[in-house]
């Protein structure tokens, strides 16, 4: 593979010898023992707790493979999964040589294919890296066309076919050979598509975030988290691929790979237009099915997430309204008398509302009056007999009869087809009725929206969040804000944007305590499980004292956690324990001499905006007094001037009023004032 030379190291990307060995190859327990660090304190990991045994043992067991106390993971030498986490630390260093090698591979056929000139034959070719090559860009932007080429003869070449806006999706299809790929599929056993994506992500990663790959084959992140960073920034532009390189530098290594995905999610967001990104997904939107040979099969909805989650929550709220006989939405389509009695869990449910609900289909006719130029609508139901089965051809031949029935209509008729008036009459649209009164809905579905404040004033462009993390546009949020019944101030660290502290006295969770956790922890908090935080149960981690609140287990931040219904269930029959031992941590201690430390995520987001209100602060605080002028009129007093005299030297301030008050260490700043000092107000308003 092409590298850098140390004459144009940037730091950038990890050095490398002759043999392509990367210095972290070399010393992989002492880089994952000297990266770790932690994004919250800004300094080092602090040293694991012993075990309950005295024991305190790495996943490498004897001193062997990579240390994992980066990732909060501690297991007992004696541990059934001792063995299992070394096979696994192992499995995870071929997968990521595999992406090496084939970064290597795709790199030095591109430079041949590109007929790239290399001063050193039979060396690499070498190459500015991408965060070099963006410095470079943007150095060279303010440089003077002599002093460009000055600099251009002592350094490396740019990295190839080098573009701002360029991205390793596109750099990696658009340099491609059909004969290359097909030699990937033939090694790899798998289709062009895999291939595209192994070689999309090798480069990714080996090449536009080295830091974090370097952190990578220290063992402080899985192969889990390699596959989640290859996705999120396949589509990342070039520019932006070292700052995220920077931030996953530095990041906590959680083992919670959905905390750590959210992270990142929010992190491109901040960095990257969304809308861009949005409507590059709305352009992709499509639906895939894949059939397994045990007769399952998945089918994929991709395209916007606003419309998706909106989708998901519909369904969802169909679900529950069935499963707990809430049918008055449905009372138009049910006989007289007709309950509902379903034991099919959310989920089933769900599933069959997608796949086999029989909808309401009417045809919708819209009409301009080109002469008024009002519209008007008008609905015709489709004629399906209820024997027919509800086919696509059905709907068709049910359409073209209704369109058929409004051409013959009376003459004259608001929305006739054909016609001889002036009246212009779109195309009929087929048109699906479900129940969505609102009441009803609102009682079944709640999307929970987090939007920054000064998105929200509109003094920003941040991007607001789903419930689950998931970033949304900052004019799609501020619009869903609009609507929103109910809104929840929610105070956040400004280092890590993490919620912080909100309690009660209560046993049960105030409203504004349960919004708070969820933006925080935005699912269970057990490692794995991805239930959403505002469908779980709220779990007090020392039990709360029902006859001495006071006493222990408070409704507070440091003793509250979201927990699904099974995972809470478990903790109670003592199935694993759980602590909180110090703030924003919540470690799980299993029977299997396993135990971990789960850590509520950053938020990019919330840690961007404050640093954009402490700008806005910047720029709105008042400067220093100007000097007061050497001359005024006789006689004439000004805002804190000062008189020694035993009573008012005249007349009093009053509200809005000038005059004189007694002047007090509150009013000098000073710590001892005369007991006779008065000082002139001037009665205008306080300047703050």
């Amino acid at each position: 593979m092409k590298i850098p030379s140390d004459s144009d190291n940037t730091g950038s990307e990890p050095g490398r010898n002759s043999a392509g060995q990367t210095e972290s190859d070399k010393t992989v327990q002492d880089a994952a023992a000297e990266q770790a660090t932690d994004a919250d304190t800004g300094g080092p990991e602090p040293e694991p707790e012993p075990d309950a045994d005295g024991t305190d043992t790495g996943t490498g067991g004897a001193g062997t493979g990579p240390t994992h106390s980066a990732r909060r993971l501690r297991i007992d030498a004696d541990s059934p999964f001792a063995e299992a986490a070394q096979v696994f630390a192992a499995s995870d260093q071929a997968q990521l040589s595999a992406l090496d090698v084939s970064a290597e591979l795709f790199f030095n056929e591109t430079v041949e294919n590109l007929r790239l000139y290399n001063p050193h034959p039979g060396q690499p070719y070498a190459h500015a890296t991408i965060a070099e090559t963006v410095r470079r860009y943007h150095r060279e932007r303010r440089s003077s066309a002599a002093a460009k080429r000055k600099k251009r003869k002592s350094k490396l070449p740019p990295f190839p076919r080098f573009r701002l806006d360029q991205t390793f999706y596109g750099w990696v299809h658009e340099l491609s050979q059909a004969e290359d790929i097909a030699e990937f599929t033939t090694v790899l056993g798998a289709t062009t598509a895999r291939a595209y994506v192994q070689i999309t992500s090798a480069m990714t990663l080996v090449h536009g975030l080295p830091k974090f790959f370097a952190r990578c084959i220290a063992g402080e992140f899985t192969i889990e988290h390699v596959h989640a960073t290859a996705h999120a920034c396949r589509d990342v532009k070039f520019e932006n691929l070292p700052l995220i390189d920077e931030y996953l530098a530095q990041r906590r290594a959680d083992i919670t790979i959905e905390t750590f995905r959210k992270s990142l999610g929010m992190k491109i967001a901040v960095l990257e237009p969304l809308e861009e990104r949005v409507e590059e997904a709305s352009k992709r939107r499509r639906v895939d099915i894949t059939t397994t040979p045990d007769g399952t099969a998945y089918l994929t909805l991709a395209g916007p997430a606003p419309e998706l989650q909106a989708c998901y929550l519909r369904i969802a709220a169909f679900a529950r309204a069935i499963r707990s006989g809430n049918i008055a939405a449905f009372n138009d389509q049910l006989e007289p008398g007709a309950a509902i009695d379903d034991d099919r869990g959310i989920d089933a449910l769900m599933f069959d509302i997608l796949t086999r609900t029989i909808p309401q289909l009417s045809i919708q006719v819209t009409s301009t009056d080109t002469t008024t130029g009002e519209t008007s609508t008008r609905d015709i139901p489709l004629d399906v007999p209820a024997e027919q089965t509800m086919t696509p051809a059905a709907v068709v031949n049910a359409v073209q009869e209704g369109v058929n029935g409004a051409r013959a209509g009376s003459n004259g008729s608001v929305g006739k087809l054909g016609s001889d008036t002036d009246e212009d009459t779109s195309g009929p649209e087929v048109v699906l009725t479900m129940p969505t009164h609102e009441q009803w809905l609102d009682s079944q579905a709640k999307m929970i929206t987090t939007v920054p404040f000064l998105t929200l004033a509109g003094s920003a462009e941040l991007p607001g969040t789903f419930s689950d993390g998931s970033p949304i546009p900052a004019e799609t949020a501020r619009r869903v804000a609009k609507h929103a019944k109910s809104w929840t101030r929610i105070l956040t660290d400004p280092a890590t944007g993490t919620p912080v502290d909100a309690k009660a006295a209560t046993y049960q969770i105030p409203e504004n305590v349960r919004q708070t956790l969820i933006a925080k922890w935005q699912a269970c908090t057990i490692p794995g499980c991805t239930r959403r935080a505002e469908t779980t149960e709220i779990d007090h981690v020392v039990p709360f004292d029902h006859e001495h609140p006071a006493d222990g287990g408070l409704t507070r931040f440091g003793n509250l956690h979201p927990l699904c219904k099974m995972h809470h269930q478990a903790k109670t029959d003592r199935k694993y324990s759980v602590r909180m031992n110090r703030a924003g941590f919540v470690q799980y201690v299993f029977r299997h001499g396993l135990s971990t430390e789960v850590a509520a995520g950053d938020h990019p987001i919330n840690a961007a905006h404050a640093k954009v209100f402490e700008e806005l602060q910047r720029q709105a605080a008042p400067t220093s007094d100007p000097p007061k002028s050497t001359t005024r009129p006789a006689g004439e007093r000004w805002h804190g001037d000062t008189q020694i005299s035993e009573g008012c030297p005249g007349p009093a301030a009053a509200d809005g009023q000038a005059g004189w008050v007694k002047n007090t260490p509150l009013l000098s700043g000073r710590s001892t004032v005369n007991e006779n000092e008065w000082i002139w107000d001037s009665g205008g308003p306080p300047p703050f």
